[in-house]
Protein backbone atom coordinates (compact mmCIF):
# COMPACT_ATOMS: atom_id res chain seq x y z
CA UNK A 1 0.00 0.00 0.00
CA UNK A 2 1.22 3.57 -0.65
CA UNK A 3 -0.26 6.77 0.60
CA UNK A 4 0.54 9.82 -1.45
CA UNK A 5 0.67 13.33 -1.43
CA UNK A 6 0.54 13.12 2.58
CA UNK A 7 1.08 15.23 5.65
CA UNK A 8 2.61 13.19 7.91
CA UNK A 9 2.45 14.31 11.26
CA UNK A 10 6.02 13.71 13.07
CA UNK A 11 4.36 13.82 16.72
CA UNK A 12 7.52 12.96 18.31
CA UNK A 13 9.19 16.32 16.94
CA UNK A 14 5.97 18.27 16.28
CA UNK A 15 6.38 19.07 13.17
CA UNK A 16 4.82 18.18 9.53
CA UNK A 17 6.58 16.31 6.87
CA UNK A 18 4.52 17.52 3.68
CA UNK A 19 4.47 15.84 -0.40
CA UNK A 20 5.06 12.69 1.43
CA UNK A 21 4.74 9.16 0.87
CA UNK A 22 4.56 6.45 2.97
CA UNK A 23 4.83 2.74 2.08
CA UNK A 24 3.74 -0.38 3.80
CA UNK A 25 4.35 -3.82 3.07
CA UNK A 26 2.78 -6.97 4.72
CA UNK A 27 0.91 -4.87 7.36
CA UNK A 28 4.45 -2.81 8.07
CA UNK A 29 5.25 0.37 7.35
CA UNK A 30 8.43 0.15 4.70
CA UNK A 31 9.44 3.76 4.48
CA UNK A 32 8.67 7.36 4.46
CA UNK A 33 9.92 9.44 1.55
CA UNK A 34 9.48 13.16 0.45
CA UNK A 35 7.97 13.55 -2.74
CA UNK A 36 9.27 15.46 -5.45
CA UNK A 37 6.56 16.68 -6.71
CA UNK A 38 2.51 15.71 -6.69
CA UNK A 39 2.32 11.78 -7.35
CA UNK A 40 -0.82 9.69 -8.87
CA UNK A 41 -2.31 7.67 -6.71
CA UNK A 42 -2.76 5.35 -10.29
CA UNK A 43 -2.99 1.32 -8.54
CA UNK A 44 -5.67 0.24 -6.79
CA UNK A 45 -3.28 -0.09 -3.10
CA UNK A 46 -2.50 3.69 -3.30
CA UNK A 47 -4.36 6.45 -1.67
CA UNK A 48 -4.20 10.51 -2.51
CA UNK A 49 -4.18 12.04 0.80
CA UNK A 50 -4.01 15.49 -0.50
CA UNK A 51 -5.21 17.52 2.12
CA UNK A 52 -5.02 15.12 4.73
CA UNK A 53 -3.34 14.79 7.28
CA UNK A 54 -1.33 11.37 8.36
CA UNK A 55 -1.12 10.45 12.75
CA UNK A 56 -0.30 6.73 13.77
CA UNK A 57 -3.32 4.82 15.56
CA UNK A 58 -4.88 6.18 18.69
CA UNK A 59 -3.71 4.39 21.84
CA UNK A 60 -5.88 3.50 24.88
CA UNK A 61 -4.02 2.09 27.72
CA UNK A 62 -6.88 1.77 29.62
CA UNK A 63 -9.92 -0.14 28.72
CA UNK A 64 -12.51 -2.79 29.71
CA UNK A 65 -14.08 -3.71 26.99
CA UNK A 66 -16.23 -6.77 28.11
CA UNK A 67 -18.59 -3.84 29.42
CA UNK A 68 -20.87 -2.15 27.34
CA UNK A 69 -20.83 1.82 28.29
CA UNK A 70 -24.18 1.63 30.43
CA UNK A 71 -25.26 2.97 33.40
CA UNK A 72 -24.22 0.09 35.14
CA UNK A 73 -22.14 -2.09 33.02
CA UNK A 74 -21.20 -4.94 35.61
CA UNK A 75 -24.57 -5.68 36.12
CA UNK A 76 -25.54 -6.64 32.95
CA UNK A 77 -21.94 -8.49 32.38
CA UNK A 78 -22.90 -10.32 35.41
CA UNK A 79 -25.88 -11.20 33.50
CA UNK A 80 -24.47 -12.70 30.58
CA UNK A 81 -22.16 -16.13 30.90
CA UNK A 82 -18.49 -16.33 29.40
CA UNK A 83 -19.35 -17.14 25.71
CA UNK A 84 -22.15 -14.16 25.73
CA UNK A 85 -19.42 -11.84 27.00
CA UNK A 86 -17.18 -13.01 24.88
CA UNK A 87 -19.36 -12.17 21.67
CA UNK A 88 -20.29 -8.92 22.94
CA UNK A 89 -16.71 -8.06 23.82
CA UNK A 90 -15.95 -8.64 20.21
CA UNK A 91 -18.22 -5.78 19.16
CA UNK A 92 -16.60 -3.83 21.11
CA UNK A 93 -13.72 -4.26 19.99
CA UNK A 94 -14.62 -3.60 17.06
CA UNK A 95 -16.65 -0.47 17.72
CA UNK A 96 -13.70 0.66 19.03
CA UNK A 97 -11.38 0.30 16.02
CA UNK A 98 -13.65 2.15 13.96
CA UNK A 99 -12.56 5.14 16.15
CA UNK A 100 -9.48 5.27 15.28
CA UNK A 101 -7.98 3.82 18.29
CA UNK A 102 -5.49 1.15 17.00
CA UNK A 103 -4.30 -0.62 20.22
CA UNK A 104 -5.72 -0.69 23.72
CA UNK A 105 -4.57 -2.04 26.49
CA UNK A 106 -7.59 -4.03 28.44
CA UNK A 107 -7.65 -4.26 32.33
CA UNK A 108 -9.77 -6.48 33.37
CA UNK A 109 -11.72 -9.15 32.11
CA UNK A 110 -13.48 -12.36 33.84
CA UNK A 111 -12.21 -15.71 33.35
CA UNK A 112 -11.24 -16.51 29.99
CA UNK A 113 -13.15 -13.86 28.35
CA UNK A 114 -10.85 -11.65 27.11
CA UNK A 115 -8.39 -14.17 26.03
CA UNK A 116 -11.09 -15.58 23.58
CA UNK A 117 -11.42 -12.15 21.89
CA UNK A 118 -7.40 -11.11 21.75
CA UNK A 119 -7.25 -14.87 19.86
CA UNK A 120 -9.95 -14.06 17.14
CA UNK A 121 -8.92 -10.56 16.70
CA UNK A 122 -5.15 -12.14 16.06
CA UNK A 123 -6.88 -14.76 14.05
CA UNK A 124 -8.76 -11.51 11.63
CA UNK A 125 -11.69 -13.63 12.90
CA UNK A 126 -12.93 -10.16 14.57
CA UNK A 127 -11.60 -6.87 12.95
CA UNK A 128 -10.33 -4.81 16.06
CA UNK A 129 -6.93 -2.99 17.56
CA UNK A 130 -3.95 -4.54 18.80
CA UNK A 131 -5.18 -5.96 22.11
CA UNK A 132 -2.63 -5.97 25.48
CA UNK A 133 -4.80 -7.83 28.07
CA UNK A 134 -4.77 -8.61 31.83
CA UNK A 135 -7.43 -10.71 31.83
CA UNK A 136 -8.73 -11.19 35.67
CA UNK A 137 -7.57 -8.44 37.70
CA UNK A 138 -5.74 -9.72 41.03
CA UNK A 139 -7.71 -8.43 43.88
CA UNK A 140 -8.75 -9.54 47.91
CA UNK A 141 -11.04 -11.23 48.56
CA UNK A 142 -14.28 -8.84 47.77
CA UNK A 143 -12.03 -6.39 46.79
CA UNK A 144 -12.10 -3.80 43.89
CA UNK A 145 -13.17 -4.89 40.59
CA UNK A 146 -13.71 -8.79 42.24
CA UNK A 147 -16.81 -9.26 39.74
CA UNK A 148 -13.81 -9.90 37.10
CA UNK A 149 -11.15 -10.52 39.15
CA UNK A 150 -8.83 -13.33 40.35
CA UNK A 151 -9.32 -13.25 44.04
CA UNK A 152 -6.02 -14.02 46.03
CA UNK A 153 -5.24 -13.14 49.99
CA UNK A 154 -1.57 -13.15 51.68
CA UNK A 155 1.99 -13.54 49.54
CA UNK A 156 1.52 -17.02 48.68
CA UNK A 157 -1.83 -16.63 47.02
CA UNK A 158 -1.09 -13.24 45.47
CA UNK A 159 2.65 -15.15 43.71
CA UNK A 160 0.62 -18.28 42.47
CA UNK A 161 -2.46 -16.36 41.09
CA UNK A 162 0.16 -14.43 39.42
CA UNK A 163 1.95 -16.89 37.93
CA UNK A 164 -1.48 -19.31 36.82
CA UNK A 165 -1.66 -15.68 34.60
CA UNK A 166 1.37 -15.51 33.43
CA UNK A 167 0.80 -19.56 32.84
CA UNK A 168 -2.35 -18.80 30.85
CA UNK A 169 -0.55 -15.97 28.23
CA UNK A 170 -1.87 -12.55 29.74
CA UNK A 171 0.41 -9.21 28.35
CA UNK A 172 0.30 -7.26 32.10
CA UNK A 173 -0.54 -7.82 35.36
CA UNK A 174 -2.74 -6.03 37.33
CA UNK A 175 -3.55 -5.51 40.87
CA UNK A 176 -5.75 -3.75 42.90
CA UNK A 177 -3.72 -1.60 45.35
CA UNK A 178 -6.80 0.38 46.87
CA UNK A 179 -10.68 -0.12 46.70
CA UNK A 180 -12.04 2.11 44.19
CA UNK A 181 -15.44 4.03 43.28
CA UNK A 182 -17.24 1.44 41.05
CA UNK A 183 -17.27 -1.22 43.64
CA UNK A 184 -19.99 -1.14 46.49
CA UNK A 185 -18.93 -1.36 50.48
CA UNK A 186 -15.31 0.06 50.06
CA UNK A 187 -13.77 3.71 49.58
CA UNK A 188 -11.22 5.10 47.14
CA UNK A 189 -8.79 5.80 49.88
CA UNK A 190 -8.97 2.14 51.41
CA UNK A 191 -6.16 0.45 51.01
CA UNK A 192 -6.54 -3.59 50.32
CA UNK A 193 -2.87 -5.12 49.48
CA UNK A 194 0.59 -4.50 51.18
CA UNK A 195 3.16 -3.83 49.83
CA UNK A 196 4.46 -7.76 50.45
CA UNK A 197 1.36 -8.57 48.28
CA UNK A 198 2.00 -6.76 45.74
CA UNK A 199 5.52 -7.34 45.14
CA UNK A 200 5.74 -10.69 44.92
CA UNK A 201 3.29 -9.52 41.91
CA UNK A 202 5.56 -7.37 40.61
CA UNK A 203 8.65 -10.28 40.93
CA UNK A 204 6.93 -12.80 39.03
CA UNK A 205 5.51 -10.72 36.42
CA UNK A 206 9.24 -9.14 36.03
CA UNK A 207 10.78 -12.56 36.01
CA UNK A 208 8.20 -13.17 32.78
CA UNK A 209 9.37 -9.38 31.30
CA UNK A 210 5.92 -8.80 31.80
CA UNK A 211 5.02 -5.40 33.26
CA UNK A 212 2.23 -4.78 36.28
CA UNK A 213 -0.45 -2.56 36.05
CA UNK A 214 -1.72 -1.25 40.00
CA UNK A 215 -5.24 0.46 40.93
CA UNK A 216 -4.50 2.55 42.74
CA UNK A 217 -6.92 5.81 44.05
CA UNK A 218 -6.16 6.75 47.86
CA UNK A 219 -3.13 7.54 48.57
CA UNK A 220 -1.75 5.04 50.54
CA UNK A 221 -2.17 2.52 47.83
CA UNK A 222 -0.29 4.57 45.52
CA UNK A 223 2.49 4.50 48.13
CA UNK A 224 2.22 0.74 48.52
CA UNK A 225 2.25 0.55 44.63
CA UNK A 226 5.27 2.60 44.23
CA UNK A 227 7.14 0.56 46.79
CA UNK A 228 6.69 -2.49 45.49
CA UNK A 229 7.40 -1.27 41.92
CA UNK A 230 4.93 -1.27 39.39
CA UNK A 231 5.03 -0.12 35.54
CA UNK A 232 1.72 2.01 35.80
CA UNK A 233 -0.50 3.50 38.10
CA UNK A 234 -4.00 3.70 37.32
CA UNK A 235 -6.07 7.14 38.14
CA UNK A 236 -3.51 8.33 41.37
CA UNK A 237 -6.49 10.16 42.26
CA UNK A 238 -5.57 11.33 45.82
CA UNK A 239 -1.63 11.33 44.86
CA UNK A 240 0.50 13.81 46.83
CA UNK A 241 3.52 15.82 46.08
CA UNK A 242 6.10 12.92 47.72
CA UNK A 243 4.12 10.50 45.34
CA UNK A 244 4.27 12.55 42.58
CA UNK A 245 8.63 12.37 43.33
CA UNK A 246 8.11 8.66 43.68
CA UNK A 247 6.65 8.37 39.90
CA UNK A 248 9.57 10.88 38.80
CA UNK A 249 11.75 9.14 40.68
CA UNK A 250 10.92 5.42 39.52
CA UNK A 251 10.40 6.43 35.87
CA UNK A 252 6.49 5.18 36.92
CA UNK A 253 3.60 5.73 34.37
CA UNK A 254 0.45 7.74 35.55
CA UNK A 255 -2.54 6.62 33.12
CA UNK A 256 -5.07 9.49 34.70
CA UNK A 257 -8.57 7.93 32.80
CA UNK A 258 -9.90 12.11 34.36
CA UNK A 259 -13.16 11.62 31.94
CA UNK A 260 -14.45 8.60 33.89
CA UNK A 261 -14.60 10.33 37.44
CA UNK A 262 -16.00 13.39 35.61
CA UNK A 263 -18.51 11.20 34.43
CA UNK A 264 -19.36 9.27 37.77
CA UNK A 265 -20.03 11.69 39.55
CA UNK A 266 -23.49 12.84 37.74
CA UNK A 267 -26.13 12.29 39.32
CA UNK A 268 -29.41 11.67 37.88
CA UNK A 269 -27.79 9.51 35.48
CA UNK A 270 -28.89 5.52 36.65
CA UNK A 271 -24.95 5.15 37.21
CA UNK A 272 -25.73 3.71 40.74
CA UNK A 273 -25.47 6.10 43.69
CA UNK A 274 -22.65 4.67 45.89
CA UNK A 275 -20.63 5.31 42.67
CA UNK A 276 -21.84 8.70 42.48
CA UNK A 277 -21.23 9.32 45.90
CA UNK A 278 -17.35 8.36 45.92
CA UNK A 279 -16.66 10.04 42.72
CA UNK A 280 -17.97 13.03 43.38
CA UNK A 281 -15.74 13.34 46.95
CA UNK A 282 -12.47 12.88 44.65
CA UNK A 283 -13.37 14.45 40.99
CA UNK A 284 -11.82 17.75 42.28
CA UNK A 285 -8.42 16.65 44.13
CA UNK A 286 -8.06 14.54 40.84
CA UNK A 287 -7.99 17.56 38.58
CA UNK A 288 -5.92 19.14 40.72
CA UNK A 289 -3.24 16.39 41.57
CA UNK A 290 -3.13 15.81 37.98
CA UNK A 291 -2.62 19.29 36.72
CA UNK A 292 0.54 18.90 39.72
CA UNK A 293 1.89 16.07 37.62
CA UNK A 294 1.81 17.55 34.54
CA UNK A 295 3.81 20.90 36.04
CA UNK A 296 6.53 18.30 37.84
CA UNK A 297 7.10 16.14 34.66
CA UNK A 298 5.60 12.89 35.43
CA UNK A 299 5.07 10.66 33.05
CA UNK A 300 1.72 10.58 31.31
CA UNK A 301 -0.38 8.42 28.86
CA UNK A 302 -4.05 8.22 28.05
CA UNK A 303 -6.47 5.96 29.63
CA UNK A 304 -9.74 6.10 29.71
CA UNK A 305 -11.63 3.48 31.44
CA UNK A 306 -14.28 3.15 28.73
CA UNK A 307 -16.54 1.23 28.69
CA UNK A 308 -17.41 2.15 32.34
CA UNK A 309 -20.74 3.36 33.53
CA UNK A 310 -21.79 6.12 30.26
CA UNK A 311 -18.48 6.23 29.17
CA UNK A 312 -18.29 4.52 25.31
CA UNK A 313 -15.34 4.44 24.01
CA UNK A 314 -16.12 7.34 21.50
CA UNK A 315 -15.88 9.85 24.80
CA UNK A 316 -11.94 8.91 24.40
CA UNK A 317 -11.64 12.03 22.11
CA UNK A 318 -13.00 14.21 25.48
CA UNK A 319 -10.29 12.57 27.54
CA UNK A 320 -7.90 14.13 25.41
CA UNK A 321 -9.57 17.46 25.65
CA UNK A 322 -9.34 17.31 29.58
CA UNK A 323 -5.90 16.31 29.58
CA UNK A 324 -5.22 19.67 27.65
CA UNK A 325 -7.81 22.05 29.88
CA UNK A 326 -5.66 20.78 33.09
CA UNK A 327 -2.37 22.08 31.22
CA UNK A 328 -1.12 19.69 29.22
CA UNK A 329 0.35 20.94 25.80
CA UNK A 330 -1.80 19.83 22.92
CA UNK A 331 1.77 17.98 21.15
CA UNK A 332 2.05 16.29 24.74
CA UNK A 333 -1.75 15.28 24.72
CA UNK A 334 -0.82 13.89 21.56
CA UNK A 335 2.19 12.05 22.46
CA UNK A 336 0.13 10.90 25.57
CA UNK A 337 -2.01 8.77 23.44
CA UNK A 338 0.32 7.24 20.57
CA UNK A 339 4.38 7.29 21.13
CA UNK A 340 4.65 7.95 25.07
CA UNK A 341 1.64 4.90 25.27
CA UNK A 342 3.41 2.81 23.06
CA UNK A 343 6.22 2.74 25.47
CA UNK A 344 4.06 2.98 28.76
CA UNK A 345 2.39 -0.43 27.90
CA UNK A 346 6.03 -1.86 26.30
CA UNK A 347 4.53 -2.00 22.37
CA UNK A 348 7.71 -0.80 20.22
CA UNK A 349 5.59 -2.03 17.25
CA UNK A 350 2.84 0.72 17.46
CA UNK A 351 2.72 4.46 18.65
CA UNK A 352 5.15 6.58 15.58
CA UNK A 353 5.04 6.36 11.91
CA UNK A 354 8.30 4.61 10.82
CA UNK A 355 10.08 1.63 9.00
CA UNK A 356 9.18 -1.47 11.08
CA UNK A 357 6.36 -0.03 13.05
CA UNK A 358 2.83 -1.44 12.35
CA UNK A 359 0.72 0.62 9.70
CA UNK A 360 -1.84 1.50 11.91
CA UNK A 361 -2.27 5.28 10.66
CA UNK A 362 -5.22 7.71 10.34
CA UNK A 363 -6.11 10.14 7.69
CA UNK A 364 -7.61 13.24 8.76
CA UNK A 365 -8.95 16.37 7.81
CA UNK A 366 -7.54 19.03 10.13
CA UNK A 367 -3.83 19.21 11.60
CA UNK A 368 -4.20 17.72 15.18
CA UNK A 369 -0.72 19.58 16.50
CA UNK A 370 -3.44 22.41 16.36
CA UNK A 371 -7.23 20.91 16.55
CA UNK A 372 -7.35 18.17 19.49
CA UNK A 373 -11.08 17.75 18.48
CA UNK A 374 -10.51 15.28 16.05
CA UNK A 375 -13.01 12.43 16.93
CA UNK A 376 -15.26 13.45 13.78
CA UNK A 377 -12.11 14.20 11.36
CA UNK A 378 -10.81 10.97 10.78
CA UNK A 379 -11.44 10.61 7.33
CA UNK A 380 -9.15 6.93 7.04
CA UNK A 381 -8.77 4.26 9.69
CA UNK A 382 -5.80 2.13 8.02
CA UNK A 383 -4.73 -1.19 10.57
CA UNK A 384 -1.42 -3.30 9.16
CA UNK A 385 -1.99 -1.79 6.13
CA UNK A 386 -5.73 -2.17 5.30
CA UNK A 387 -8.33 0.24 5.40
CA UNK A 388 -10.84 -0.30 7.31
CA UNK A 389 -12.75 3.13 7.21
Amino acid sequence: MRIVNATVVDIARGQLISNACIVSEHGRIAGVRRQDGPEVANTDDAIDASGLYVMPGLIDCHTHLVWDGSADPTTVMLGMDDETNAIAMAKHVEATLRLGITTVRDLASPHRVGFAVREAVRRGIVAGPNMVISGPNICMTGGHGWHMGLEADGVDEVRKATRQLLKQGVDVIKVMASGGVYTDGEEPGSVQYSVEELSVAVEEAHKKNVRVSAHAEGITGIRNALKAGVDTIEHANLADEAAWDDFLRQGTWLIPTLVTFRNLARPGTGIPEFAIRKAQQIQAAHSVNFRRAVEKGVKIAVGTDCNSPLLPHARYFDELKVMHELGMSKLAVLQAATINAAQAIARDDVGSIAPGKRADLLLLSVNPLEDLDIGGKIVKIIKDGTVIR
